[in-house]
């Protein structure tokens, strides 16, 4: 018994044994089951994931190979070498113009700096004389970078040996099928040639700025040199300028250009391509440009025009984002910074070669406008002593009104100059501005008609007409015939210049500057930087075409030697105006011509024309701007560095030109009227310039004696502007008003409520059509805002004062009945008060005269005295305000002021300045610096 119980027991164990191996066994069993089950998963996944993958970029692979067996079958060292420049075509496909020319010069290696030669593969290419054409390695770590940056391009990885693949035999696009082809061509690149002569290609292939291609161009213009002879820090800045020709201009951007140049100096050091002395000896070098350039042919008006909307159209290709109106400077800095890089690098590029860009340029046109400008200007012969230009100098534009391209443009007299005034000078425009900013919006508002009466009379503080001569109430298409100036001003004035602003923004004006945000003198031409014949000609073009911008310039097509077709005109308007508020604009331009300030200039055979003339302050810029419904040409005249004109007006010079340029272009065309839109009828109107109602009509040309146009749509819609609201609210207004004559303001936080509340009464008040209710509370409204803010008080102070005060008081607040913490509130409170009182004084302290509301400042300065007893400072304070109360008292009145100081009031800066002179059509602009020509 004893036997068999030890073998039960034995049994047992053994049993036990197995069963837990067993179990351990199925478990790890299971494990390899996950595990082979996992990595089948992940294979089948691979397996799929290849597929796909292959299924994507076998297609890229094959046309890739396509590509590059087509560029390697035919291919020899001329492949290399820029032989072509970009060309210019007229309409008819003869040629206009090219550029590129005298600039190219092909240098052998034997003849270019060794310091060039390992600086750059020091800098571009490391493995250059090792590698096969592709660096591996480069192209593997760029690939890493790829996919870190989830499909963005961050870093290059291309050789110099593909660069020359891509500078000479493929398009610059970024995509992986030019991408491979270039990995192909490469290699048989280096199989082809030596290492000499790919280094050769890539010097001679490089652009590196003011149009200089190739190492030969920019030595000779960067450093008056030969490319054998340039020093280390010389090929250091080519090095810089071929990588980024606009970043790294060292005539625009000296400062950056040695940063880089150092940079590179640094690197070449590094690999030794240079010793450590030679590097510390250029760095200390300053920069010296010689700026040679060879004689050759100048790029005559239709090309450099031509290369200009080429670029523009490119840019609107790539999605550039273009912006007319700016907020403030940071916005304008911004943009324009933005603007600049895209623009000089898509222009440069077309410089470098290799584009055909076909126009709409007319060659018998560009001949007549040309010959017009010329014998028009032809009686001053006084030319610049430097240059040898023509001192005094004219720009036009011509536009197709049926094609809406443009079929000439001429930049200056004669064909030897190289600025293009039509689209580089921004000029002051005078009254030729007003039918695009004061008048049309002002039809497009509804609350306008041709028969809408204002009051023509003198401002105090606002523009003087020509000859100081005013009609009283004048229908605003007398206004315009004889260009007065108070109307245009009452007219913005009553929309606001900023919803003038906005319709020259729609215009694509690209001379605007956020400084004329709110700037009345719009209305008479008063721009910062001025406008562009090119974008009045447009903008002229826009009214005859019913109200709608087209988007074409000159440009029908762009092709590249490379990538073909790579741009198409297309059709493209934008809705400016509307055609109703364009027609009656026309209609009453037409009056320009019977007795206004165009009179004389009508053409030829009863042709059907419209126009405006702009004359600027002390005829400095002269203007006629003109249409019929076969073309629109503006023409401008002036002297480069503005100067004044005595006798010349916009109808005397430029009037000339443009009829005598229209009358040629016109000969054997038809008499054609401009078309009256559905919603136009002509009615009989009151002394109000409002509808006689029952009288309605059809429009005509002409129009029935005494009757005037309307439109329909437009007086319809009127009930739902902003002018209507704030009519219908004068009384409301009157109130407001006279609640912020009482305003007083005791510290910042009054301050900000008292600037927010004038920008909203100042708006209001502009929109009423009420002449002597506007000129009113405008001026009651202005007077109260002078009172408080004369005298530069420093808010800046008051402001940091304020906001310790208020820490104080939430300190109190918090601290319950701190005894330190009160103490510290009263403090700060009592500082605060005392920083605004002395603001205030400092404010009563300026004048000059004795303000309307004297009585009011002074118990206002008063009382924020008072909040300071207490402080160390009361007793002076109040000795400063005993010593202003004073001084009021024997001050002179304002007119008295003024009487006594004639000068000062014809210099204060809210007036506005008559223009032109008797017998001119008396437009306004501001002057000074205004004037002066801004480059794109």
């Amino acid at each position: 018994m004893g036997k068999n119980k030890a073998l039960t027991v034995i049994g047992g164990f053994f049993k036990v044994l197995f069963g837990t191996v067993g179990s351990y066994i199925g478990i790890i069993w299971g494990i390899f089951g996950v595990f082979f089950g996992i990595l089948a998963t992940i294979l089948l996944a691979g397996i799929i994931a290849g597929i796909v993958l292959f299924s994507q970029v076998y297609p890229i692979y094959k046309d890739a190979r396509a590509v590059a067996f087509e560029k390697m079958v035919n291919m020899n060292a001329t492949d290399f070498i820029q032989n072509e420049d970009t060309t210019v075509y007229y309409d008819d496909g003869s040629v206009a113009g090219s550029v590129n020319s005298g600039h190219y010069k092909y240098v052998k290696i034997a003849n270019i700096s060794p310091y060039l030669y390992y600086g750059y593969i020091a800098v571009e290419d490391k493995r250059f004389m090792s590698h096969p054409g592709v660096d591996y390695i480069a192209t593997l770590r760029a690939g890493v970078k790829y996919l870190q940056h989830h499909g963005e391009i961050t870093q290059g990885g291309s050789t110099i040996t593909q660069q020359v693949v891509k500078n000479n035999l493929l398009s610059q696009e970024q995509t992986f099928t030019r991408k491979i082809a270039e990995i192909f061509i490469a290699q048989a690149v280096e199989q082809r040639f030596t290492k000499d002569k790919i280094m050769e290609f890539y010097c001679n292939s490089n652009y590196y700025g003011n149009r200089c291609y190739g190492v030969g161009a920019a030595s000779y213009y960067y450093f008056g040199k030969k490319a054998s002879e340039l020093r280390p820090d010389e090929a250091a800045i080519l090095i810089a300028l071929s990588n980024n020709p606009s970043r790294y201009n060292p005539v625009l951007h000296p400062e950056e250009t040695i940063a880089r140049r150092n940079e590179i100096l640094d690197i070449m050091e590094a690999q030794g391509a240079i010793t450590g002395k030679q590097a510390i000896k250029c760095k200390n070098r300053q920069i010296k440009i010689a700026q040679l350039v060879d004689k050759a042919k100048t790029e005559n008006y239709v090309t450099s025009y031509a290369i200009h909307c080429a670029a523009i159209a490119l840019m609107e290709d790539e999605n550039f984002k273009f912006k007319y109106i700016f907020e403030n400077k940071d916005d304008y800095t911004e943009y324009h910074d933005r603007y600049s890089a895209e623009y000089s690098k898509i222009s440069d590029d077309i410089r470098s070669g290799g584009y055909k860009i076909y126009t709409s340029i007319n060659k018998d046109k560009q001949h007549e406008l040309q010959m017009a400008v010329d014998n028009g200007l032809a009686f001053n012969t006084e030319k610049d002593e430097d240059t040898r230009k023509y001192a005094l100098q004219g720009a036009a534009v011509c536009i197709d009104n049926n094609s809406q391209y443009v079929v000439a443009v001429v930049g200056g007299r004669g064909k030897n100059d190289p600025y293009n005034r039509a689209y580089l000078a921004a000029r002051q425009s005078g009254s030729s501005i007003k039918p695009l900013i004061d008048y049309t919006p002002a039809f497009e508002s509804g609350w306008y008609t041709p028969s809408t009466v204002v009051d023509d009379h003198k401002f105090e503080d606002g523009p003087q007409n020509s000859g100081n001569k005013y009609y009283g109430k004048i229908h605003l298409r007398e206004a315009v015939q004889h260009s007065l100036n108070t109307v245009a001003w009452q007219v913005l004035q009553s929309l606001t210049p900023e919803k003038g602003l906005s319709y020259l923004g729609k215009l694509h004006f690209r001379t605007l500057s956020y400084v004329d945000n709110g700037n009345a003198s719009l209305a008479l031409g008063g721009f910062t930087e001025g406008v562009r014949v090119c974008d009045m000609a447009r903008g002229y073009a826009t009214l005859e075409n019913g109200g709608r911008m087209s988007s074409k310039s000159c440009i029908v097509k762009i092709t590249h030697s490379s990538d073909g077709t790579i741009y198409q005109g297309d059709e493209d308007y934008t809705r400016v105006y509307s055609e109703d508020a364009s027609y009656m604009m026309t209609d009453v331009l037409r009056d320009v011509f019977n007795g206004g300030t165009g009179t004389g200039l009508a053409l030829n055979g009863g042709q059907f024309c419209a126009g405006k003339t702009g004359t600027t302050n002390n005829s400095r810029d002269t203007w006629f701007c003109g249409y019929t419904a076969y073309y629109t040409t503006v023409v401008w005249a002036g002297f480069d560095t503005p100067r004044d004109m005595p006798g010349q007006s916009g109808a005397s010079m430029c009037g000339g030109i443009w009829k005598n340029y229209m009358n040629i272009i016109h000969a054997g065309l038809k008499p054609k009227d401009f078309v009256i839109p559905d919603g136009i009828v002509q009615a009989k109107y009151d002394s109000k310039g409002n509808i006689v109602s029952g009288t309605s009509i059809p429009a005509t040309n002409p129009r029935k004696s005494g009757y005037d146009l309307f439109s329909v749509n437009l007086t319809e819609n009127a009930t739902g502007s902003a002018i209507y609201d704030y009519i219908s609210m004068g009384t409301d207004l009157e109130q407001e008003v006279a609640e912020f004559e009482n305003f007083t303001v005791n510290e910042l936080a009054d301050y900000y409520t008292f600037r927010m509340t004038y920008n909203d009464l100042i708006k209001k008040a502009g929109l009423l059509t009420d002449d002597e209710k506007r000129k009113d509370l405008s001026t009651r409204i202005t007077d109260k805002y002078n009172s408080v803010v004369k005298g530069n008080i420093d808010w800046d102070a008051v402001q940091k004062a304020y906001e310790k005060q208020r820490k104080a008081e939430n300190e109190l607040e918090q601290n319950g009945s701190n005894t330190q913490a009160q103490e510290n509130a009263v403090e700060a409170i009592l500082n605060a008060n005392v920083s605004t009182a002395k603001s205030k004084l400092k404010a009563l302290e300026s004048y000059e005269y004795l303000p309307d509301n004297s009585q009011a400042l002074l118990a206002a300065a008063l009382k924020s005295i008072e909040n300071c007893s207490g402080s160390d400072q009361y007793q002076s304070l109040l000795d400063r305000y005993n010593s202003v109360q004073a001084k009021f008292n024997l001050l002179p009145s304002k007119s008295e002021y003024y009487a006594s100081h004639p000068e000062l009031a014809t210099a204060a800066p809210e007036k506005v300045e008559p223009e032109g002179q008797d017998g001119q059509d008396g437009e306004n602009a501001a002057d000074g610096d205004a004037g002066q020509e801004k480059v794109e």
